[in-house]
């Protein structure tokens, strides 16, 4: 019997032949384990909570978790899998999930996501299967095996970006630019952000890599050709609100200090994307600026943008108990939840499918 890292749950698995149960159910324990890497859980709760978030009336629950984990049993409703579908951001069917082998269920994961290969190794490992899985002669190899970076991700889109102005000139100011990810030829993510300074269009850009739990890029300005270091949280679908941090120097600073923020990308709905160029510039720190700014991007209910704006306001002009600028997910949660419920509808029609 193998140990397994989710919280202790062993895992049921020899090397000798399983009857057919037993196998499905040990295939079904090493997906839903992948999915908590992939997902970034690091215990069966955390997986659980995923589940809750996508449907409050799921029926992956604690005490049945931790059968399916291990490996004991498989689900008798096909909710299970419509759920799991939720959790993964449609990228996948639920008969998929629910069929599907652990070597196919890894490869049609390893298209979206950068999963390290010790990972892979291990999660085999413990169910006693071979390290790697025999591909069939002519198969084309997986976005895992050929390096690809995953695309077609929940990402994609245009946001309005909102940051502390780092020009000593608009001290205490936000200033609002524009951020594009979108997939290239080759299905690699690639992000623009743009921003007017001093009437002047600034535009940075660069590949963005995401492991599934962070999404990092670094920028080149092609004003001043200096680097920005971009480092976000990846949120679940629809990603609505992105945080991060982003550091660099700033653009007209004779100093050239080294400088790093808070920064959040609000999704905007295709409709409003050709407007948010002419709002790009600085604002003041106040919360009723941002609630304008929400309002021109379809965000509903007045009073409840007045408490977002003062929200996002209080985020970014907020001090890390480390002495360190940085941004985390839970730091976001009550933000990222609110706007979720404001959001208009088009913002969610608009977002691709990955079936």
């Amino acid at each position: 019997m193998k140990q397994s890292r989710l919280d202790g749950v062993p895992l049921r698995a020899d090397n000798d032949r399983q009857p057919p149960l037993a196998e499905a159910s040990l295939h079904l324990a090493l997906k839903l384990r992948l999915t908590s890497v992939v997902l970034g859980c690091s215990t069966s709760k955390e997986l659980c909570a995923r589940f809750a978030a996508s449907n409050r009336a799921t029926v992956f629950v604690p005490q049945n978790a931790y059968k399916w984990l291990s490996g004991k049993a498989m689900p008798r409703a096909s909710s299970v899998y419509e759920d799991w579908a939720r959790v993964l951001g449609g990228m996948l069917a639920a008969p998929f999930l629910a069929s599907s082998s652990f070597d196919e269920f890894q490869d049609a994961l390893s298209a979206r996501f950068a999963i390290p290969e010790t990972v892979l190794t291990e999660l085999r490992a413990e169910a006693g299967l071979p390290s790697a899985p025999v591909q069939a002669a002519g198969a084309a190899p997986s976005a895992r095996r050929s390096g690809q970076q995953p695309g077609g991700h929940w990402l994609e889109g245009v946001y309005l970006a909102i940051s502390p102005a780092w020009s000593r000139v608009q001290a205490g100011r936000l200033i609002v630019g524009q951020v594009t990810v979108h997939a290239d030829s080759m299905r690699q993510l690639q992000i623009n952000y743009s921003e007017n300074l001093f009437n002047r269009q600034v535009l940075m850009s660069g590949q963005l890599l995401s492991d599934g739990r962070a999404a990092q890029s670094a920028l080149t300005c092609s004003y001043t050709h200096r680097l920005f270091f971009l480092a976000l949280n990846v949120p679940t679908p629809p990603a609505n609100l992105i945080g991060g941090v982003l550091s660099g120097a700033a653009v007209h600073d004779p100093d050239a200090r080294a400088t790093a923020s808070r920064i959040l990308l609000l999704r905007a709905p295709a409709s409003r994307a050709a407007d948010l160029v002419a709002r790009t510039g600085y604002i003041a720190a106040e919360g009723g600026q941002v609630e304008n700014e929400l309002a021109a991007l379809g965000y509903r209910d007045e009073a409840e943008r007045a408490v977002l704006g003062s929200g996002i306001v209080d985020f970014l002009g907020g001090s890390s108990s480390t002495s360190l600028c940085e941004a985390s997910h839970k730091d976001l949660a009550s933000l990222e939840l609110m706007l979720d419920r404001l959001a208009p509808a088009e913002a969610l029609q608009t977002l691709p499918s990955w079936h």
